[in-house]
């Protein structure tokens, strides 16, 4: 993948800064031969075309806008007077995205509406949330009675009577403070209702305290990595995950939360800038509208971290046409401060896998000797890839990351580096798209992310493994048999089903800069559509354990084969029986409709022991097995993120 795309600044900015190099200043820089060098290099010769790259920083709040936001909040009153909640929610989301920071009195109302409408759809935590916002940006006192009402309210529904009654007191406390313009004789009656409710409550907390469970907190992520998952090296494979032991089927092997991860442009007002969550509770940055997150945590881990260095940048690289990689090369850096890395800094040259390999994910010392293939570029590529480190490490210095608040080469250097780690190591984030229930789903990248775990599993046209998405959070399942000792494997893009064995190569070798040997290309397997069906391919069974492949023609009337590899004669006539009675059909059938009817584990587990059953008999490639495999990919993305775009409950 390129930095940039031909569309924006960028392009040009890099195609008028070769230019200006002379035919000696080219062939000094193609003589360099580390990171380091050439980043140095072009940016002390960058300064000649600096007034073609239009990098700003927007100004703040630009794209607030106090009028536009007001439009939208009517029309989510409207929707909510008419009781169409979905619509009210859509319409104060973008009200509250818009809304300038120093509008504290307008959010503060805006929120109190969302929380009525947050309540009518049962999303009492969300409705909270919102009620303490509104009180936190200052909600007219004389009216705050409404407000701690209806959260004792929502309490008493969550059965936290203790909190209730703190609640239901305070709702007393403001309308004793604030008469609320009701007549003496309402107004008392109210206030004796309510200390009456609360004198119920009360009792109810003190009569079921001791049979109330402690509040669950949330359950903090737990990363996993199966036992049976080992990481090995070679000359040739470099690092690679392999079977320490057997691996069945449908065995899920790994789960990781990313070292960093970035959304792409158009997936940025609809999904949260830090866990990829579709939004349905927007909460925002107070000084940009390039981003939206899904809570209150993850409005906290981005506006106090990565996007405090992003803010107003965004918009212009944006436009510059920076790709994934490039942002995500970015957020590698400002998702740390600027004295960890220089704290690091010497540890970075000495680094070994046996120290890595102890380090939690979130610690750059375990992405940094990731793959970079540097010796592989031409070049003029490396001084595309080392102009655009330049234009990132602006991006800091403007934004005041380092505490000098100049030109860091340490710095640019990283980013340089990260560019090709990225590149090269990087998976898409996806998310299955619907457009309708029950309709053929896509699965769609909506950002990319880099997982150190992942990221050391090597590539098989035929692969062992199919991952899937929650938010960032990848998992990983195996999809076939996978032996002690043998390579666990997952596809970088093309598979053998699809795509024939040279284009299959051609694009590694230019995306990964490899030839791929798996078995699939080692025995260049027939794509699916040109599978002989009438060929089968069964396993030997002769006494020395051969398992090679025996082919038999099913128009043959013969009932034994000899395998050519160790001359045993297998009983094809068996072997069919073996197979008919397995029900293979039907058992693929079941399967099937339990998928359609949305049991995806019990589903997994139909194609898992068809696959099981199929590999005593056959050995791949054949088309069931492929189709099983297919099934079981097709499970495992929709136990991932989903989205429907008209579900048929909507309003």
């Amino acid at each position: 993948m390129e930095v940039s795309s031909e569309t924006g600044y960028f392009h040009q900015y890099a195609k008028k800064f070769r230019r200006t190099l002379t035919t000696q200043e080219v062939d000094q820089f193609a003589a360099l031969t580390t990171d380091r060098e050439r980043f140095a290099y072009v940016n002390e010769l960058k300064w000649r075309v600096v007034n073609e790259l239009p990098l700003e920083q927007s100004s703040p709040a630009k794209g607030k806008c106090l009028e536009k936001a007001l439009k939208h909040k009517c029309e989510g009153d409207r929707a909510l007077g008419d009781g169409e909640w979905a619509v009210a929610l859509k319409c104060y989301n973008r009200a509250y995205l818009l809304l300038p920071e120093e509008n504290a009195l307008e959010k503060a109302l805006l929120l109190d509406n969302r929380s009525q409408v947050l309540l009518q759809l049962t999303k009492l935590d969300q409705s909270l949330a919102d009620i303490d916002r509104a009180i936190g940006y200052g909600y007219p006192p004389d009216q705050l009675a409404t407000l701690w009402e209806r959260k004792a309210r929502i309490f008493q529904t969550k059965k936290d009577f203790k909190s209730a009654v703190e609640c239901y007191d305070k709702t007393i406390h403001y309308l004793q403070q604030y008469p609320t313009g009701l007549p003496p004789e309402q107004l008392a009656q109210k206030l004796d209702d309510l200390k009456k409710l609360t004198d119920t409550v009360y009792y109810q907390y003190k009569n079921v305290q001791k049979y109330l469970e402690p509040p669950k907190g949330t359950r903090p992520f737990q990363p996993h990595l199966d036992g049976a998952v080992l990481y090995d090296s070679s000359e040739t494979e470099g690092r690679f995950a392999k079977a320490k032991a057997a691996l069945r089927p449908n065995q899920l092997i790994l789960r990781e939360k990313p070292h960093a991860a970035a959304l792409l442009q158009e997936y940025s007002g609809t999904h949260c800038s830090d866990c990829f969550e579709r939004i349905e509770v927007l909460y925002c940055c107070p000084h940009c509208v390039d981003v939206v997150f899904c809570s209150e945590r993850c409005e906290r881990n981005g506006c106090e971290g990565y996007h405090r260095y992003e803010c107003g940048f965004l918009g212009t690289l944006w436009a510059s046409g920076a790709t994934i990689v490039s942002l995500l090369a970015l957020r590698i850096i400002t998702q740390k401060p600027c004295a960890y890395f220089e704290e690091i800094r010497h540890e970075l040259p000495e680094l070994s896998a046996s120290m890595t390999d102890k380090l939690p994910d979130d610690d750059y010392r375990k992405i940094f000797n990731l793959v970079t293939h540097s010796e592989k570029r031409t070049p003029e590529d490396n001084l595309v890839w080392t102009l655009m480190a330049t234009m990132l490490n602006t991006v800091l210095r403007m934004a005041n990351y380092s505490a000098a608040g100049e030109e860091n080469n340490f710095l640019g250097y990283l980013l340089l580096h990260n560019l090709q780690v990225v590149n090269y190591n990087a998976h898409d984030v996806s998310e299955v798209q619907r457009k309708h229930a029950n309709e053929l789903a896509l699965s769609v990248a909506v950002g990319a992310a880099l997982y150190p775990l992942l990221a050391l599993f090597n590539h098989s046209c035929d692969p062992g493994i199919v991952r899937y998405f929650t938010g960032t959070t990848v998992h990983v399942r195996t999809i076939k048999n996978i032996a002690a000792g043998a390579l666990i494997a997952e596809n970088y893009g093309p598979l053998y089903t699809r795509m024939a064995r040279s284009e299959r190569r051609q694009s590694l070798a230019t995306n990964y800069k490899f030839e791929c040997g798996c078995e699939a290309c080692a025995g260049d397997w027939p794509t699916c559509a040109n599978m002989n069906h009438a060929m089968i391919r069964f396993r030997c069974t002769g006494p020395d354990a051969c398992h090679r492949p025996v082919l038999y023609d099913l128009h043959s009337s013969s009932q034994g084969v000899r395998c050519g590899a160790c001359g045993h004669v297998v009983d094809v006539g068996e072997r069919i029986r073996m197979l008919r009675e397995a029900n293979m059909i039907g058992r693929f059938n079941e399967a099937n409709h339990l998928y359609q009817v949305g049991m995806y584990e019990q589903a997994l587990a139909k194609y898992a022991a068809i696959m099981l059953i199929m590999d005593e008999v056959l050995v791949p490639p054949y088309r069931d097995y492929h189709m099983c495999q297919q099934g079981m990919r097709r499970c495992c993305l929709d136990m991932g993120s989903c989205y429907v775009s008209y579900p048929a409950s909507e309003k």
